[in-house]
């Protein structure tokens, strides 16, 4: 995946310089075009940081830094589009596959080889933990014990509690059964219907089943399980971890397969279920729980943007150029590392959900509309001039990367299709293209190959923008 993300990152540069010698476009042009043909749109921060650096006369800064703005506009929109119905329609045809048969099989040898795909959707997102009520009346329980019982539920089920004549209580797992006991027992929806043929008859116990099931999101900080898979995680659990049920694994804001073997990585966020004295047990095995908070850590913020800053202020001399992230790259850099300090140590720069979105969406939005405008003046003119060779040069940018990647994917490192339509979305920072594969596939499996590319190619492509201005 890195790799590819590599690779990726090093063809759209090269496709880049090479549309703007062809063409004749200039630096401004040139870096809006990445900015737009690859939906990087901080490729713009720092490549106008970098023309405002350049020894030239102020006018001459000011055209190509409008410049880059109009090369975005004009490309974006293709850039959007095309990999999106690309990847998710026409990559399977071109590589004769079947998307949602290789999610499929995927999904199969992350269940072990015994999932079944009838429910690979059950085991993709939202699970419900559900409790029922079961009364002992088989003969064959007669002498066996709570423990014995337990063993015998179905898959994730179980004994949350019991009742013997008017006595409710937590059974002690070597307890002996008597006919006429009374279990209410947790597990998913699906894997309680099996359990009646087993038990006994379901019946209504409103006062034994009324418990308090609570859900906690937990971000994974623990060495104990980073790089395990669920199945690992579950053979090696404590006895503390009885009656605790995962009903989501997400990944950067993307839902994994809930699958045996699915593998666990640090900052992932697994949405436990469970009673409050159970889950307060199994919490710090598993890292760092995720509540709600209303309040940002702007300390946190404040000293990730200084950082940043400081580091943009860096350059490296590459013969005779000098190359620089600009302040809009080094506080990408330095985001990326508080982010991972942020993994390590969950309670140092929170921020509520909510905020996140605005300073995302409206931050993005009010540099581009800032720009934007500054660069309207000029806009009809650079059109009439560069509008046709900047949509030709766009197609090109925008697709040979994302062709390249994916023949590589295939052909070299034999991937599974479904994760390498995740890692080429990756690879592209294409969000809306990671959500059409989604869609097409029915299956979260192209979320294991996104995740990772996404964050190197957030990182590389916003490094080349410096690097377009210096070479072309």
């Amino acid at each position: 995946m890195v790799a590819l993300s590599v690779l990726f990152c090093i063809t759209g540069l090269v496709m880049v310089l090479v549309m703007a010698k062809l063409l004749g476009l200039d630096k401004g042009f040139a870096a809006g075009l990445m900015s737009g043909a690859l939906t990087q749109s901080s490729i713009m921060g720092t490549a106008t940081d970098a023309i405002n650096g350049l020894s030239l006369d102020e006018a001459t800064r000011k055209q190509l830094a409008h410049h880059v703005p109009i090369g975005d506009a004009v490309t974006y929109v293709f850039g959007v589009v095309a990999p999106a119905i690309f990847l998710s329609k026409l990559a399977p045809r071109l590589l004769g596959r079947d998307l949602k048969a290789e999610c499929e099989k995927m999904e199969d040898e992350l269940g072990g080889g015994g999932a079944d795909p009838k429910l690979s959707g059950a085991f993709d997102a939202y699970v419900a933990v559900d409790l029922q009520a079961f009364q002992i009346d088989r003969e064959r329980w007669t002498g066996k014990t709570v423990g014995d019982l337990e063993k015998s539920l179905p898959e994730r089920c179980f004994i949350q509690r019991m009742r013997r004549g008017k006595k409710l209580f937590k059974p002690r797992q070597e307890l002996p059964l008597r006919a006429g006991d009374v279990f209410v027992v947790s597990g998913h929806r699906e894997e309680l219907m099996k359990a009646e043929p087993l038990i006994g008859k379901n019946i209504v116990d409103p006062e034994a089943m009324e418990m308090p099931f609570e859900t906690i999101p937990v971000i994974v900080t623990q060495k104990l399980i980073i790089g395990k898979t669920l199945q690992q995680i579950r053979e090696t659990a404590p006895k503390s971890a009885r009656g605790v049920h995962l009903r989501r694994i997400t990944r950067q804001g993307l839902v994994l397969p809930r699958l045996p073997n699915t593998r666990v990585e640090r900052g992932d966020v697994l949405e436990l279920v469970g009673r409050p004295e159970d889950l307060e047990a199994v919490i710090p095995l598993v890292g760092y729980p995720d509540l709600p908070t209303e309040k940002s850590d702007l300390i946190f913020m404040g000293a990730a943007c200084v950082v940043g800053i400081l580091v943009g202020l860096l350059s490296i001399k590459i013969g005779i150029l000098s190359v620089s992230l600009g302040s809009s790259g080094g506080i990408l850099i330095a985001g990326l590392l508080f982010g991972w300090f942020h993994s390590v140590q969950p309670r140092f720069g929170r921020i509520p959900s909510a905020a996140v979105w605005l300073m995302e969406t409206l931050g993005l939005n009010v540099f581009i509309v800032a720009v934007g405008l500054a660069a309207g003046p000029h806009a009809v003119e650079a059109m009439k001039s560069n509008g046709v060779q900047l949509i030709v040069a766009g197609i090109v940018v925008t697709m040979v990367p994302h062709v390249l990647t994916l023949l590589v994917g295939h052909y070299g490192f034999k991937m599974n299709l479904g994760v390498l339509l995740g890692a080429c979305a990756g690879s592209g920072t294409a969000t809306p293209t990671m959500q059409a594969i989604n869609e097409e596939s029915e299956s979260s499996v192209p979320a294991l190959g996104f995740t990772v590319p996404y964050a190197l190619s957030s990182v590389l492509l916003t490094a080349c923008g410096p690097v377009v201005v210096a070479l072309t």
